[in-house]
């Protein structure tokens, strides 16, 4: 392990991996994408993700050597209780990585004088695998040796010099060989068992995601999220030893339940309801909750 990424290694207090990536692989990353978008058949969504969403260049003026990947963890997810006219319903949730912690531990690591800046709309996941940080699924998430796909990931360009480093072409994790779980676990049939790139558009995260109704082919008993799905990551053999870091449940009163349904709480939000939400990441999605929670409640009506 290099000097740096091992003292990275050293300062992190909660279980981060870090990766130093030579920020000229960004220019391969440019024609790979070139590539993968003339050669793949893709969807609107694929397409805006590639067209709209990634930018591949460090800003100007800022003398970007390198970039630095971490993996921060977090619990595998956290059951959700909600109050709803006089009756609990239970649903899953995602937890959110502690990121300032996480930058407050890198920064603390970093040489003297050294200078990052956030790098927020970079392909993480396509960077991190491959770097040598992390392996893609079948189900296009990323997974990590003890860590399994419990993790979110954050990026800084960073003025360090570093070497050529590790670089490789995508890869999917040897143990999906052979292996159907997410297939057989996804609701919706998004998983493509004869191609890599998922059906994204498909995928309940992607409904769960939007404000926009649900498909009328969509079967109302798949509901069982905040948003998300889960489904394929709870099923897969590699998360086998996250389950045990499931947490919670995380319970909203009542009133707390009524607000969510509102669509408003964002614009009056109590504490307590503020750190729940913070928590679990439903300011992410601001536009499904409401919604989401409305299909759970009608699935188990």
């Amino acid at each position: 392990m290099p000097a740096l990424e091992s003292a990275l290694a050293g300062a992190f207090r909660s279980g981060e991996r870090a990766k130093l990536i030579p920020s000229y692989r960004l220019e391969s990353l440019k024609a790979e994408l070139g590539r993968f978008r003339t050669e793949e058949a893709l969807n609107g969504f694929q397409r805006w993700i590639l067209d709209g969403l990634y930018k591949l260049d460090p800003p100007g003026g800022f003398p970007a050597a390198s970039m630095i990947i971490i993996a921060v963890p977090h619990p595998f997810f956290s059951t959700v209780e909600f109050e709803y006219l006089g009756r609990a319903y239970r649903c899953l949730g995602l937890v959110m990585s502690d990121f300032e912690s996480a930058e407050r531990s890198l920064r603390a690591a970093l040489p003297e004088g050294c200078r990052i800046l956030a790098a927020k709309d970079l392909p993480l996941k396509r960077l991190a695998v491959q770097g040598g940080l992390a392996e893609y699924g079948r189900n296009n998430i990323c997974y990590i040796e003890e860590m399994g796909s419990s993790f979110s990931l954050m990026a800084f360009f960073s003025d360090l010099p570093c070497g050529d480093g590790d670089w490789t072409g995508l890869r999917v994790a040897p143990t999906c060989d052979g292996c159907g779980a997410c297939l057989e676990a996804c609701p919706t049939g998004a998983i493509q068992p004869d191609r890599f790139l998922i059906d994204n558009e498909r995928c309940l995260s992607y409904f769960n995601e939007s404000g926009g109704p649900f498909p009328a082919w969509l079967d109302k008993g798949v509901h069982h999220c905040v948003y998300d799905c889960l489904r394929c990551q709870d099923s897969c053999p590699m998360n086998a030893d996250r389950r045990g870091t499931a947490v919670g449940p995380i319970r909203f009163d009542a009133a707390e339940t009524e607000l969510l349904l509102s669509g408003r709480w964002l614009e009056s939000c109590p504490p307590a309801l503020a750190g729940k939400a913070r928590y679990l990441g439903l300011r992410q999605w601001p536009d499904g909750v409401a919604k989401n929670l409305r299909a759970i409640i009608d699935a188990n009506a």
